[in-house]
């Protein structure tokens, strides 16, 4: 890491400390709890931590205890072993050194999350890695008006009913990662493909969420929200594939809507841009405690042309720190047959209460006739 590297790394640290440390995945040890009081098979929540992100990152009247003073900050640590088989390449490469900080600011009813990333690498076109280091994953500020209506304002994922930064699978859903490009070609080719539009994508934006609350929980009710997703990534570059843009241009508007009880959720959603559209129905049910079932179907268009799309799975918990899963994902009009993932993620939290810290261990086969491959991602999360 270079002198400009280690500036701009101190210099988000001190900015990402509020006034009132509040940030996850920190809260264990603020409040020297396992891992496991909020999530079943982490990232993914479980109802407690669902109603504890619907306060606003605030726990009910249930939890009430000291809090110990600790840095508002997490770092998540990934390197990454890929084999693709299809084009006989195997690759090792450390692909992440994320900061993650969130919480309430200060005594207000504001929340905010933020995620930046000081290592980005993946593999990219002709097989090398591609640096993306800089890049926020996210950076966005939540500001209630009322009772159940939000605004918030940064740059996030569109898409609030499936929250695919906290999937157990290395890769992201088919149906809600694959996007309709931009007709309209901008100066450069970053650019360009910053224009197209995914519900999964992270960009800058608007959204305007109405929530009616139901009795059980807090993250219980009818979600109705509107998006304005405008052009460009929201950077602090440390290298030029993560350089900052911005277009005040929006690319269309996203409409979405669902019911949530408990960790079951009905609903859908909806882009339209210029030629462009895009929708899906999505459903998503838990049985029990240990079996999670997701079905997305729809469709984009992009001038004439029409495809459709779905990505189906579902999921075994076995116990907190162990969930294995499969899923189905197709997209027609690639000329691909459908991908079948297989994938096993696991979870060792360990450390005292005041140092509590992680290990995350992903594993992830691919199974297509163009595209076999194997992935395998290992994390220290503190």
């Amino acid at each position: 890491m270079n002198v400009k590297q280690i500036l701009v790394l101190t210099a988000v640290l001190f900015l990402a400390v509020p006034d009132t440390a509040q940030a996850i995945p920190q809260f264990a040890r603020k409040y020297g709890l396992d891992c496991s009081y909020c999530h079943s098979g982490p990232p993914r929540l479980n109802q407690r931590g669902e109603d504890f992100l619907a306060r606003g990152y605030r726990f009910g009247a249930e939890m009430l205890m000291p809090a110990h003073r600790t840095l508002p900050v997490a770092f998540w640590n990934t390197v990454d072993l890929e084999h693709r088989a299809s084009a006989d390449l195997t690759k090792g490469f450390p692909s992440r050194v994320e900061l993650i900080s969130a919480g309430t600011i200060g005594r207000t009813p504001l929340s905010y999350f933020v995620e930046w990333r000081a290592l980005s690498q993946q593999i990219g076109s002709g097989n090398r890695l591609l640096n993306r280091s800089g890049r926020f994953e996210d950076a966005l500020v939540n500001v209630p008006f009322t009772r159940g209506l939000t605004l918030t304002v940064g740059q996030f994922r569109a898409l609030g009913q499936v929250d695919v930064s906290r999937r157990l699978s290395i890769s992201e859903p088919l149906a809600f990662s694959s996007g309709v490009a931009a007709r309209a070609r901008a100066a450069t080719s970053r650019l360009t493909s910053l224009r197209g539009f995914s519900p999964a994508g992270r960009q800058p934006g608007l959204r305007l969420t109405y929530q009616t609350t139901g009795d059980a929980h807090a993250a219980d009710g009818w979600y109705s929200a509107v998006t304005l997703p405008l052009v460009g990534e929201l950077t602090i570059p440390l290298t030029d594939a993560a350089s900052f843009e911005f277009e005040a241009r929006p690319k269309g508007v996203f409409a979405e809507t669902f019911y949530r009880r408990g960790l079951s959720s009905l609903g859908g959603h909806a882009f339209l841009g210029d030629r462009r559209r895009l929708g899906h129905l999505v459903a998503m049910r838990q049985f029990g405690e240990s079996l999670a079932v997701l079905g997305v179907v729809g469709f984009d268009r992009l001038a004439d042309a029409t495809r459709t799309r779905y990505s189906v799975g579902t999921e075994y918990t076995f116990t907190e720190r162990l969930v294995a899963g499969l899923r189905v994902d197709h997209r027609t009009g690639q000329g691909r047959d459908p991908a079948l993932l297989v994938f096993l993620n696991g979870h060792l939290p360990f450390g005292p209460p005041a140092f509590r810290q992680s290990l995350r261990l992903q594993l992830e086969q691919r199974f297509q006739a163009t595209s076999n491959a194997t992935l395998l991602g290992f994390s220290h999360i503190f």
